[in-house]
């Protein structure tokens, strides 16, 4: 059973004043909240701990009492319900739309933040102008070890596979570097706006839904020449629950925006190069699900009519392939 740190004193708006004032740090946290009422209190109380400039909690039609708790414990947090659930990706835009920092932090509702997450990740996008991103080390803890939840993202490009790196292994030092990733998992990441609106208007696609998007607007912001950085002095606390055992339309939204994102942003060199050899694993990777393979191949059916769909939409923009 995976278990999560102690609950971070609620230093909300409601908590007692300290004497001593310390100055925001120039970041809107940014938290999509759909049913989220299990664990929204330690994430709120995290964030407001960090001493953001801005709190934004977009709910996507809760039916629980994530709203009530919101509302009654962080008046300060601006809330922006939603009638239904538009999606992580539509939530996160709908957030970023309504706040002015220069930096923005998405926070997934199952994410608990160290007290020095955005001190460290301002300091490192200022040391690093040319990033557009930095996220820290995204970890978890299960049976009294520390494992890793993310310490960025890679892509392993003959799988069409992104990857959260480290997934699973024990936390022993063997992601303590700082360095450049190919992206940050957006359960605790920190954005530049100016990078963000570099690639715009639309941040993440929102016909995305969920799952996959930060990698889409990872691979957007490599392309126009920004970079990311992990951070892992930086600690966040991630308990993640992934499209499995979600509803059968959101776990097959989750397959096929896969094939979208590669679809999109791979370069056709690589198309060419690793294109037999991504089939065939593909085609593995599916008969291996037994008895989901039928349920899998028509899914992908539907993706690969989106991919045919996003290739010659990206020949007609003369963006080529």
């Amino acid at each position: 059973m995976r278990s999560r740190p102690a609950r971070t004193k609620n230093t909300g708006p409601r908590a007692k004043r300290s004497k001593r004032v310390q100055e925001p740090h120039p970041v809107a946290i940014v938290v999509v909240t759909w049913n989220s009422s299990a664990e929204i209190d330690a994430c709120l109380a995290s964030a407001f701990a960090a001493q953001p400039a801005e709190v934004v909690v977009v709910d996507n039609g809760s039916k629980d009492d994530t709203l009530a708790r919101v509302r009654h414990n962080y008046p300060l947090a601006r809330v922006l319900p939603q009638p239904k659930n538009v999606g992580f990706a539509a939530g996160c835009n709908l957030g970023i739309g309504v706040t002015t920092a220069p930096y923005l932090l998405m926070q997934n509702a199952d994410a608990v933040l160290a007290q020095d997450y955005l001190k460290l990740l301002v300091a490192s996008l200022a040391r690093h102008p040319e990033a557009a991103s930095a996220v820290g080390k995204l970890v978890y803890e299960e049976g009294g070890k520390r494992y890793i939840d993310s310490a960025g993202i890679t892509i392993r490009h003959y799988a069409l596979c992104p990857l959260d790196r480290g997934l699973g292994e024990e936390d022993r030092g063997q992601y303590d570097k700082p360095e450049e990733i190919f992206g940050p998992s957006a359960a605790a990441a920190l954005y530049r706006r100016s990078a963000l609106e570099a690639v715009g208007p639309e941040i993440f696609e929102a016909s995305l839904f969920a799952y996959y998007e930060d990698v889409d607007l990872a691979w957007r912001l490599n392309r126009a020449g920004f970079t990311h950085r992990y951070e892992p002095s930086a600690i966040a606390f991630h308990c993640r629950r992934g499209p499995a055992g979600k509803p059968k339309r959101i776990s097959e939204q989750a397959f096929v925006n896969r094939y979208r994102v590669f679809a999109k942003n791979e370069s056709a060199h690589t198309m060419l190069l690793v294109g037999p050899l991504a089939v065939a694993w593909e085609t593995a990777r599916i008969l291996r699900r037994g008895g989901a393979a039928l349920r899998l191949l028509r899914v992908t059916r539907t993706a690969l009519r989106e991919v045919a769909q996003i290739l010659r939409g990206r020949v007609r923009g003369g963006l080529g392939l």
